[in-house]
């Protein structure tokens, strides 16, 4: 008996078994996924095995994936970002022929096989929801961020009461950069960086009236403790970023005009309320010059790294050196290695491992270039803007730091590169923004919407 017209078709064994993206397995695995987003810079809290907080809600969202036989983390293709991922994955096995042996090489390899394996196909397909995303990641880092204020002026020693195995000790109580939960006051600076550039760009991307007084403060809270963590990348990092989202937003001058004013504002209120702060960061900017020691440390380290990696240019020392770059007894008696990423790459996972470092920013940038040229809708060309703004950010940060695993840098960047895949995927539709009433309409995509099977 032929089946009626108005009966649904048969489902398919690979929609049974998927996972829908409307159903309360994803929203789970999205929360879950927002959670570990919102604590990438919670570096300091370990509760077991060494493993950092984030990473304990990114292993859970993963595992209502793969409790199913059909998942939609095989459809994260075309990012970009795995075909980076998986050159950096080469380069470390090839390097395992030079590591000191396979007992040692064992923890970095699974770090980075979790890091550009899994946790890159778990962005990409959240990225979905690109909003909450972003929302959550500016959320967790402003408080961070807000944890370093209070423990400069109200609570010295709120850092050690919530770290838990701290990887490092806080640097805060004798060198004076405050850190908060991050690992070094480096890296607070450079998450700071992120999340004013991020909030900056909402507040011009009109998301309500109602959210940019809370946009305003997170911005005020976010650059005051970069400046007490001491990072003159803050505003190396923050300027370029916001010029290229600048320029990406011409054609509309209240656009260009609110960012440029933002960070004039921001500047005159922190010189208004943290007068001391911003004395003291002024000073260590102007300390950057050829008689700066440090400065010095870091090139010769650099040097050191090039001649190192001269010797094995092809296969690299083995993923197990990492560490070992550029490493050398500084005349202070530290041992100083090298503070660049690409060079850390490259000597640890060999060539294709530094070629693979460049295309994860290389490749991402590509895509939403070739996205920015089909003329998308108003609200997804603002998340474009913001993706490659973020992108610049992160390049110069990582050129500037030795940032192999840390999760701050690396999870925007897939998380952005799966919001571009979505919108220049195949049979997908673009992002659209949500339609309420005109005046309240955000420019912020809630969400991509995805036709049905996709």
């Amino acid at each position: 008996m032929p089946p009626s017209e108005t009966e649904p078709p048969p489902e398919s064994s690979r929609e049974r078994h998927a996972i829908d993206p409307r159903g309360p397995w994803f929203a789970f695995s999205a929360l879950l996924f927002h959670l570990g987003l919102a604590s990438v810079s919670f570096e300091q809290i370990r509760p077991f095995f060494d493993i950092q907080i984030s990473d304990y809600f990114f292993f859970l969202s993963l595992l209502l994936f793969l409790s199913r036989p059909k998942s939609r983390l095989l459809q994260a293709r075309g990012s970009g970002a795995l075909l980076a991922g998986s050159l950096i994955l080469l380069g470390a096995l090839l390097s395992l022929k030079n590591a000191s042996n396979l007992t040692d090489a064992a923890g970095p390899l699974a770090r980075l096989v979790a890091l550009f394996g899994l946790f890159a196909c778990l962005a990409i397909t959240h990225a979905t929801d690109i909003r909450n995303c972003i929302l959550f990641l500016v959320g967790g880092i402003f408080v961070n961020c807000s944890i370093a204020i209070l423990q400069a002026g109200v609570y010295p020693g709120i850092v050690d009461a919530l770290s838990v195995n701290a990887i490092r000790p806080d640097l805060g109580v004798d060198g004076g950069r405050l850190q908060g939960l991050a690992s070094h006051p480096n890296v607070l600076g450079f998450c700071a960086a992120l999340a004013v550039l991020l909030g900056l760009e909402m507040a011009t991307l009109e998301m309500g009236r109602r959210i940019r007084p809370w946009l305003a403060v997170q911005v005020f809270v976010c650059a005051l403790a970069a400046l007490l963590s001491g990072s003159r990348t803050f505003f190396a990092a923050l300027a370029p970023g916001l010029l290229v989202f600048v320029l990406l937003q011409r054609r509309h001058l209240r656009a260009i005009l609110r960012p440029v004013l933002a960070l004039a504002l921001l500047w005159a209120a922190l010189a208004y309320f943290a007068p001391g702060a911003v004395s003291e960061y002024t000073e260590r900017l102007g300390s950057t010059s050829a008689d700066f020691a440090p400065d010095y440390s870091r090139l010769v380290s650099a040097g050191l790294a090039v001649a190192d990696i001269s010797e094995k240019p092809i296969l690299g020392w083995g993923v197990d050196h990492f560490e070992d770059a550029g490493l050398w007894l500084n005349p202070v008696g530290e041992l100083a290695g090298v503070h660049n990423s690409f060079l850390k790459y490259w000597y640890g996972a060999g060539l294709s491992g530094a070629v693979g470092f460049l295309a994860i920013f290389a490749l991402p940038a590509r895509q939403v270039v070739k996205a920015l040229r089909r003329s998308p809708a108003e609200a997804t060309r603002g998340i474009l803007g913001m993706a490659l703004s973020s992108y610049v950010l992160l390049f110069i940060v990582s050129n500037v730091a030795p940032i192999v695993y840390n999760r701050f840098l690396y999870v925007p960047i897939f998380m952005f590169a799966g919001f571009t895949r979505w919108v220049l995927g195949p049979g997908k539709a673009p992002a659209q923004a949500t339609r309420p009433l005109a005046a309240r309409r955000p420019l912020l995509p809630a969400a991509i919407s995805l036709p049905d099977g996709a």
